[in-house]
């Protein structure tokens, strides 16, 4: 492209963007939250927490939890009498459709692929949610569409219940999944999917979850022909993306990647949906799920392995991963980037999806993965490394958790078109090779990723999936993102984006 970048590397589409705080905009809360709540949190929080965490251990020794098995009771064995993709009703369901962030993906269905280029449905529990929003996505269209929407088909059906989930896999080529917790709400829908040759992404960033969704499910989606696909949303396809399409500069010129540092920049706002996952996924331990490579011996066979590092023959990957997801400090000064930087809440997330596409993939051996936040000044970094620490407590101490939702948004509700479109994300990234030479990678997101964004990859994940090229040649299993779209996704986000700047170069 010949548009003029910005001095940062991205496009005009990112001028008029602000930080959550630009230069002294972060004193009054600096002021109130370093020497006013932190010392409440300090002094008083913080030994309640620890004497209520005691009693709960206390409790827990005198009455064992059992870890949950998300599969339990679920069939995972191929479906035998499955009819062929072409033979059934519709290309994809999209699922969760009523729901915040299911909601923002039929919109961009309607607006960008209208009902006539797929044949399409949308499922839901309730049947007046659904004709509610079918009466919605009409206001959105010229009048020679509303009648086509108003006719757009629906499913009935429980996510929750194993015999719809499966009614609903045998009608579609492919299922669009929004329904969280899916760790709650997931697990029999994926399986069906699983079982019935039904390829499938979903928007999870539950990592636990996922983990259980390879140990159980890979063999059976090879054996179907399904591509089930996790974390198709901002968690984490752009992190998933810029290290592919480093290693892939790298691997054309014959060298391999060796190191990648990741500096993120994002503003957004976070949706009921999304705290009541991550609460979800901290306050309900789930089982250890493993894997087991054929080729060990019988000791390293009986203990098993991390999910995420299976290869495409369900064994042991030699690829490796080395991370680092925190600065020096809690919030430091990066001369690499020249930023102050802090922790990002969801690099635990990225760092194991690029773990599982390295495994898959064959990056590097050994690849060392580093990602932080970066923020305008070292009192915006202290913040967030405050607001993290807000929110764990939360996790570990209920009464806290009970202040904080009365600030928070509800299940269902998040944030308003205004604050989706003040947000974005640029993600950073400088590769290394083994030989010492190095790649810049920039991927920007102009409008709020977390929902607006998340829901478009989705969507264009899922339509990846009903490509020619992808069905000729595409992996199946359960996979990452970029192992089972490679470039494509690339190409069809940058082309379908509203503001999405994509770019790489080499560093002298």
């Amino acid at each position: 492209s010949t548009t003029p970048l910005m001095q940062d590397g991205y496009g005009p589409e990112f001028k008029d963007k602000t930080r959550t705080y630009e230069g002294c905009s972060a004193l009054p809360q600096f002021l109130l939250q370093t020497f006013v709540v932190f010392p409440v949190w300090i002094m008083l929080v913080v030994p309640l927490m620890l004497i209520y965490q005691g009693i709960v251990m206390l409790v827990r020794l005198c009455h064992p939890v059992k870890p949950k098995d998300p599969f339990a009771g679920i069939s995972t064995d191929a479906i035998d009498d499955r009819p062929s993709r072409e033979e059934r009703k519709f290309d994809f369901v999209l699922c969760g459709a009523t729901g915040f962030t299911g909601k923002l993906a039929a919109e961009y269905l309607i607006k960008t692929y209208g009902t006539t280029k797929y044949n399409w449905a949308i499922a839901g529990r309730k049947q007046s949610k659904m004709d509610s929003l079918k009466r919605h996505l009409a206001s959105l269209c010229s009048e020679e569409m509303k009648a086509d929407v108003m006719s757009l088909s629906t499913i009935v059906a429980d996510n929750k219940n194993a015999d719809d989930m499966q009614r609903m896999c045998l009608q579609t080529k492919l299922v669009m999944s929004t329904v969280g917790p899916f760790v709650l709400y997931g697990s029999d829908l994926v399986a069906a999917c699983a079982r019935s040759g039904t390829h499938y992404v979903d928007i999870t960033g539950e990592i636990a979850w996922v983990r259980h969704v390879i140990s159980r499910l890979d063999a059976t989606a090879r054996a179907t022909g399904a591509r089930i696909v996790n974390c198709c949303g901002q968690d984490s396809v752009p992190w998933d993306l810029v290290v592919f399409e480093a290693s892939k500069a790298f691997t054309n010129k014959g060298e391999e990647l060796k190191d990648v540092r990741i500096f993120d920049e994002f503003k957004g706002a976070a949706s009921g949906g999304t705290i009541a996952t991550l609460f979800e996924s901290f306050q309900r331990p789930l089982t250890k799920a493993k894997c087991f490579d054929a080729t060990a011996t019988a000791e390293h066979k009986q203990r098993g392995f991390d999910p995420m590092l299976a290869d495409a023959k369900q064994n042991k990957a030699t690829s490796k991963i080395s991370t680092s997801t925190l600065p020096k400090l809690c919030c430091s000064f990066n001369r690499e980037n020249s930023e102050y930087v802090a922790p990002f809440v969801m690099a635990p997330v990225n760092t194991n999806v690029v773990k599982r596409s390295n495994a898959l993939l064959g990056y590097s051996p050994k690849l060392n993965y580093y990602e932080v936040e970066t923020h305008s000044g070292c009192m915006a970094a202290w913040l967030s490394v405050l607001q993290t620490l807000w929110f764990a407590t939360a996790i570990f101490f209920p009464p806290w958790k009970v202040l904080m939702m009365m600030t928070l948004p509800s299940p269902g509700q998040g944030p308003s078109r205004e604050e989706m479109q003040a947000g974005y994300l640029k993600v950073k990234a400088i590769a290394r090779s083994q030989t010492g030479s190095k790649h810049v990678v920039r991927l920007g997101f102009s409008v709020d990723p977390a929902y607006e964004d998340t829901a478009r990859m989705l969507v264009e994940c899922g339509l990846c999936s009903l490509e020619e090229a992808a069905e000729k040649g595409g992996a199946c299993g359960v996979l990452s993102p970029m192992a089972a779209f490679g470039s494509r996704l690339t190409e069809r986000l940058v082309r379908n984006g509203r503001g999405c700047h994509f770019s790489i170069a080499p560093v002298e």
